[in-house]
């Protein structure tokens, strides 16, 4: 009975032995990943140092200025004598030639000049008449000389009139081959057709059919139409007192629209005004320009450059130059310091900037990499 228990037992300690769970094994460390390796800071950029250096550029004076109608070649249209308009045969905008029919004008005034020069015809083949018949007289001792010469008096007087006449119907536009069907009395029509004196286009027509137009010979005419040759424009310039010494016959003058800056129409100054203007204190300088596709209207104002020569300037590279608020300034090597310069600048002349003051020809600036300096030089 005892071995018995002692075998129980036995077996039961083996089995308890054999239930104790081993011991936890450490959990294996992570490894954590190695930092990235960050590559070395790039060194500075060192900053260059330059010279400032003379250019030659163009000196242009600025201004604004006026376009208008080349006077030169522009065709007013006035009436020839009083009379009602028929017909117009033009609007704005047309294109005309010379010799192109513009309207017709129904005048009383032709029909009274056709009288005028057919009666001055008929005195005149009378007076040469008498004058004929004088001189057989008087060779047969049957007048006195007075009578000849009373008879050639009356006949230059009736070839005078004749003359005036036959001015006035070529003033009204009657061609000297219509002067024998007027003398005969065979042409007695009153319209007048009024042809273009030039090429060119209608800007201007103030007239229509059954209007009454007077001739007048005051400054109260009527331009009726008005043809103009828009291949060219006038452009007049307004400019100052101080600066009408820098202006000259022949230089260029270039015109910019103000819609359209980029295009350029350019002519040469062809006339400087020899009178101020009281009210602005200014004097007119005139440029014929071509007027490329039409683009120049009359009564435009556009701004103008006058280039009135050469300058040398001295410039520094766009790239030195730096700004807080309005004031420019650029950057001077002192040793191994640097110092700020304000600077006044001109123009801006491709890549380059004029400096007009704060540098000199001796002077050194930095040019590439002046920007690092900006946060550590006062």
């Amino acid at each position: 009975m005892t071995s018995r228990w002692l075998a129980l037992a036995t077996v039961a300690l083996l089995v308890a032995g054999c239930g104790e769970s081993a011991p936890p094994q450490a959990a294996p460390r992570s490894r954590t990943p190695a930092a990235a390796e960050t590559p070395p800071a790039s060194p500075a950029m060192r900053p260059q140092v330059v010279a400032p250096e003379y250019r030659v550029r163009q000196t242009t004076l600025e201004t604004t200025g006026k376009v208008q109608f080349n006077e030169d070649a522009l065709a007013r249209i006035h009436t020839r004598a009083t009379g009602r308009v028929i017909d117009v045969f033009v609007r704005p905008g047309d294109v005309v030639e010379r010799g192109s029919r513009l309207l017709v004008l129904d005048s009383a005034d032709l029909g009274a000049a056709k009288a005028d020069y057919a009666k001055a015809v008929a005195d005149v083949e009378r007076s040469e008449a008498a004058l004929r018949l004088a001189r057989e007289l008087f060779e047969v001792k049957a007048i006195a000389q007075k009578e000849i010469r009373d008879a050639e008096n009356e006949a230059r007087k009736t070839t005078a009139e004749r003359e005036r006449a036959a001015a006035r119907l070529q003033t009204l536009g009657v061609t000297p081959e219509h002067f024998e069907d007027i003398a005969k009395r065979a042409d007695a029509a009153t319209t007048i057709i009024m042809g273009a004196p030039r090429g060119g286009v209608v800007v201007e027509r103030n007239v229509s059919p059954g209007q009454v137009v007077e001739y007048g010979t005051g400054d109260t005419k009527v331009n009726m139409v008005v043809i103009a040759d828009l291949s060219t424009m006038w452009v007049l310039a307004d400019v100052y007192e101080p600066d009408v010494p820098k202006i000259q016959r022949g230089q260029t003058m270039t015109v910019t629209l103000p819609c359209c800056p980029g295009d350029r129409y350019e002519g040469p100054v062809d006339y400087i005004s020899d009178m101020v203007d009281k009210d602005t204190r200014t004097v007119k300088v005139r440029a014929v320009v071509p007027n490329r596709g039409r683009s120049l209207k009359a009564e435009m104002f556009v701004r103008v450059a006058l280039a009135t020569g050469a300058a040398r300037v001295l410039t520094i590279p766009q790239g030195a130059v730096h700004r807080e608020g309005e004031q420019a300034y650029v950057f001077v090597p002192r040793g191994a310091e640097y110092e700020r310069r304000p600077v006044k600048l001109g123009a801006e002349l491709g890549g380059v900037v004029e400096v007009v003051a704060g540098l000199t020809p001796q002077d050194r600036v930095v040019g590439t990499g002046s920007i690092l300096l900006k946060s550590t030089t006062k």
